[in-house]
């Protein structure tokens, strides 16, 4: 009857749902990387209090 691999709305369909896919993981990983950076500042912070201190 149809092959759904071969019509154009079927392709635009899986495109939208891959680009949707790839957008959801860049924004888990920009919430990573998000994450990491604020519990490094806190680190840092905490070095730099601990020589000042040490002064």
């Amino acid at each position: 009857m149809f092959n759904r691999e071969l019509h154009p709305l079927f392709r635009v369909a899986r495109l939208v749902v891959l680009l949707s896919l790839v957008i959801r993981m860049e924004i888990v990983v920009l919430d990573i990387v998000y994450a990491l950076g604020v519990i490094a500042l806190f680190v840092v912070i905490g070095l730099l209090g601990k020589a000042v201190e040490k002064l």
